[in-house]
């Protein structure tokens, strides 16, 4: 596939993409009990249902981009970025089980948004605080769903 070509198609790859992993993560919740599976499901749904615009779009750019014969964008538009993200995801996923939840998801966040660029830090404070909220609301309060332990409180 050309190059130029496969530029036009980024946002049609990317739906695609997000359509499939929003089916697996669907199709793996539904094999948990009914209290847990709320979450992946609900999850796999709004990934699903989100990825039919990002679809429609890029076939849509790319139709326009194949009358002009113009590039939009490549497909990563910065791969150093990219491959820290990467990076970042797989040492959460790595660490989580042993750090804890909350510690590992505060360090992820604060990371992350260094790594992509956030330089504010009450902006950071900020989206860590309430996320970290979220999420404490959401398992230990709603769901009552116990989440890896953190280090600190192992005996």
């Amino acid at each position: 596939m050309d190059g130029n070509l496969l530029m036009n198609f980024r946002d049609i790859i990317s739906g695609i993409a997000f359509l499939i992993l929003g089916c697996t993560v669907v199709w793996v919740g539904s094999g948990f009990d009914a209290g847990a599976a709320y979450v992946p499901m609900g999850v796999g749904i709004l990934m699903c249902l989100f990825s039919l615009p990002l679809i429609l779009k890029g076939a849509v750019q790319a139709l326009a981009a194949g009358e002009t014969g113009t590039v939009k964008s490549p497909l990563i538009d910065h791969t150093g970025r990219f491959m820290a993200t990467v990076a970042c995801c797989l040492i959460y996923y790595l660490a989580m089980p042993t750090v804890g939840f909350y510690s590992t998801s505060t360090l992820f966040i604060v990371l992350l948004a260094l790594v992509l660029g956030e330089r504010r830090p009450l902006v950071v404070l900020g989206i860590t605080v309430g996320f970290i909220a979220l999420l404490y609301g959401l398992f230990a309060l709603v769901l009552k769903r116990p989440l890896p332990v953190e280090f600190f409180l192992v005996s």
